[in-house]
């Protein structure tokens, strides 16, 4: 049955997309995460995702890809939890699972290495894995 499915994360961003006229930093780094998970995945990010009968769902970023065009949106909810949603009916769950994780892999990576850089380290961010049925590991490494 086609039905638009939720998954809640750890995930906290500030409730707020603009604070003192300007994109907030988690914001901004959720949008980079987004991004660098289309860009791994040969899609692209837009604003919506479709349920398996074409019905759009608004939600504040997605991934959408030539493997998984009904994509996979990330909502932040008005206390700042990020939640994932899509319709995995018709066999997409595995690729679903894959496109959430990777833009939650992203995000964390990407939290870490800015935390990193702010407290002065040179920061390299490298991946391990990933490939067809490989587990894919995010390394993220900084020197003082």
């Amino acid at each position: 049955m086609s039905v638009i499915s939720s998954y809640r994360t750890r995930i906290r961003l500030s409730p707020e997309r603009l604070v003192g006229g300007e994109v907030d930093p988690t914001w901004r780094l959720m949008e980079e995460a987004v991004q660098a998970a289309a860009d791994e995945l040969g899609g692209r990010v837009t604003d919506r995702i479709t349920d398996y009968y074409g019905r759009v769902t608004v939600c504040d970023f997605a991934v959408v890809t030539p493997e998984f065009p009904r994509g996979v949106g990330v909502r932040v909810e008005p206390s700042g939890e990020v939640v994932f949603i899509y319709d995995h009916y018709g066999g997409y769950q595995r690729v679903g699972a894959e496109i959430r994780e990777r833009i939650a892999q992203n995000y964390t990576a990407l939290a870490v290495a800015r935390a990193l850089e702010q407290m002065n380290y040179s920061v390299e961010i490298g991946e391990a894995g990933g490939g067809r049925g490989e587990a894919r590991a995010v390394v993220v490494r900084g020197t003082l």
